[in-house]
Formats: structure tokens, sequence, C-alpha cells
């Protein structure tokens, strides 16, 4: 049976307080628009979605995840952005992006995609951008005042560590997705 699957980083749970008073100030002020606000205990940073794989591709997906995690150790993110995509012009997803000083997020990433993309995953054809999607924009034209707020609102800065990798099974039920962690492999290098 496939599993639908993707990797992320977990951010810590005061970084989770705050993003969450953030996304529960934005949805007060913006209750009369329709949004898919983000639920906090599902806030992570994507590192790849694989979708649905089966239990061999799970197994070789793992062993990339687990030779990423022994090749870097712990760091800090800073969550401190606030944007949009795909573009202010016609945005979607509301999002909070990460200072990422060092780049470590970014090695782990390029050194995670080499590794899958040797397994037979597909690469990602996009730019990797760091980032927790905290709301989806269900009515985006009638949604600029929220935009702007959005875009114009100083996130007060929340400084995490970073020290695992967890693959997440995501399985999807009417009343939303539902996060499960799969493994947690704890960065070692």
């Amino acid at each position: 049976m496939k599993k639908r699957i993707f990797v992320a980083i977990d951010i810590s749970e005061e970084a989770r307080s705050k993003v969450a008073d953030y996304i529960e100030d934005l949805r007060g002020e913006f209750s009369n628009l329709r949004v898919g606000w983000e639920k906090a205990e599902k806030l992570h940073l994507t590192l790849k979605f694989l979708g649905d794989i089966d239990s061999n591709e799970l197994q070789n997906l793992t062993e990339a995840v687990e030779k990423t995690a022994r090749q870097f150790s712990n760091f800090n993110l800073q969550i401190s952005q606030t944007g949009v995509f795909p573009s202010k012009r016609n945005p979607r997803i509301l999002w909070l992006g990460v200072d990422d000083e060092h780049e470590s997020l970014q090695k782990i990433n390029d050194f995670l995609q080499t590794e899958c993309e040797q397994r037979g995953f597909v690469k990602e054809n996009r730019n990797f951008k760091a980032h927790l999607t905290i709301g989806r924009l269900r009515e985006p034209n009638k949604s600029k005042e929220l935009i702007d707020s959005h875009l114009n609102k100083t996130f007060a800065a929340v400084k995490f560590e970073v020290s695992e990798i967890v693959i997440y099974e995501s399985r999807l039920q009417k009343s939303g997705s539902i996060y499960t962690k799969y493994k947690n492999l704890n960065l070692q290098g």
C-alpha cells in the first residue's frame, strides 16, 4: 500500500506558539475572509514532498534521509520574514520565512535532493524557499487587505535549534490532512 510522504524540519514549541499567535491575530482581523489557516501542530519546513510512494521507495527515501542526517550538525534558524506564493499579483499562500545565516538548511536540502535523485526520485524543478505555510487563500481576489497587512507586519523574530529531520506521512481526510511522524532522524555530523 502506498503512503503519502514528505520530509521536513520541525520548529520548536516556542516558535510554534509565536506563529500560532500571529495566525490568530490575522484570523481575528480578517475573519470575514475564506482562508484555510494552518493548525499550529502542522507547522513545519518542507524539504521534499514525495506524494504517494510504495514501501520500497519509502525504504530508499529513509536511506537518503539517514545519510543526510549523518552529514550535518545541529544549527539555528530564525523565523522572521513574511511573504506570499506564487507572487504578490497572484497570491495563494501566506507564509513565514526563515533566516538561514549559515545556509545550513539550504545545504541540507541540496544534499537530500541529490541523495533522493540518486535513488530514482524526481528532482525538484523549482528553487528551494524555506517557509512555513500559515494560510491558503480561498478567494485571493477578495484578500488584498489581508495580503497587505501580512506583508507589512513585522513578525517578532524567533530563533530555534534544528536537531533532526522528520519523515512524515500525510493522510487526507474530509476535515483536512493529518500528519504522522514516520521516522525522526537526529542530525549527527
